[in-house]
Parts: C-alpha cells; sequence; structure tokens
C-alpha cells in the first residue's frame, strides 16, 4: 500500500490574492501606523519623515528575503541581540591561585629540556604513526587480493 507523502511543506498558502496571512498582517499593521500618522499630522513634514520609513519598513519586512528565507525571521533575533548585554565577565571562585607542586615540578623540567629534542621526538612519533598506517594498508590491500 502507497501512501501520499506531503511536499511542499514549507510554502505557505496565498489566502489573500497573492499574499500569505502574515504578508497580509503585516501590509495592515503598516497602513494602520501609516494612517495614524496621517490623522496626526496631515501632508507635513513629520508625516514624511516618521511615515515613509515606516512604510518602507513595512514593505521591506513583507516581501523582502534575505538568504532564501522571509526578511521578518530575522527580526526577533537582531532585536533580542540588539537589546541584550554583549559584555561577558569571567569570574573565577574558589580556586587557589597558587600552583600545586607536581604542576611546578613538570613546568620546570619542560622549561630544563632543549627544542630540539622535544622536536625530535615529536618528529619520530610522527613518522612511526605514518609507518604503522602504511603496514596496516598493505594488510587490507594484501586481503582484498
Amino acid at each position: 500500500m502507497q501512501f501520499a507523502i506531503p511536499q511542499f511543506t514549507d510554502v505557505e498558502d496565498k489566502l489573500i490574492g497573492p499574499l500569505t496571512l502574515k504578508q497580509f498582517l503585516t501590509l495592515l499593521a503598516t497602513g494602520g501606523l501609516v494612517m495614524v500618522f496621517w490623522t496626526l499630522f496631515k501632508l507635513s513634514v513629520i508625516f514624511f519623515l516618521f511615515g515613509g520609513p515606516i512604510a518602507l519598513l513595512g514593505v521591506v519586512v513583507t516581501f523582502a528575503k534575505f538568504n532564501g528565507r522571509p526578511f521578518f525571521v530575522y527580526l526577533i533575533p537582531f532585536f533580542n541581540f540588539t537589546t541584550s548585554p554583549k559584555v561577558m565577565i569571567y569570574k573565577r571562585e574558589g580556586v587557589p591561585m597558587s600552583l600545586s607542586k607536581k604542576t611546578e615540578e613538570k613546568k620546570s623540567e619542560a622549561g630544563n629540556r632543549k627544542p630540539e629534542a622535544v622536536t625530535e621526538s615529536r618528529l619520530s612519533k610522527l613518522a612511526y604513526v605514518l609507518d604503522q598506517k602504511t603496514v596496516e594498508e598493505e594488510k587490507l590491500i594484501e586481503q582484498v587480493k
């Protein structure tokens, strides 16, 4: 028995003409704000200073897409980011400031070593690991044949 799998679940339904419900409500709220400025200031400079940017912002929020996603998806994270504090202070509590004797001894031993010896030991370990890997690869190749 075969069942129909729903496709295009991320596409919103067009409810009012070519607009989705979110787009329609966004334009309705924008139009309401512009209407409030119109009733308060009529055709004055203040109306154009406030009403124009609000209308433009409403149209951008309604129809613009950023990275393939609607612009209004980014508004709430943007406001959360701008209103939250940015300074993070790390305060260490309950840890003594002096080092233990073991860590001091290890640091003094590491300071006494020559850097060449450390490099040689690292290189020899790396060469050993690489050699072991080639042996394992040869075993696998022999098993395949």
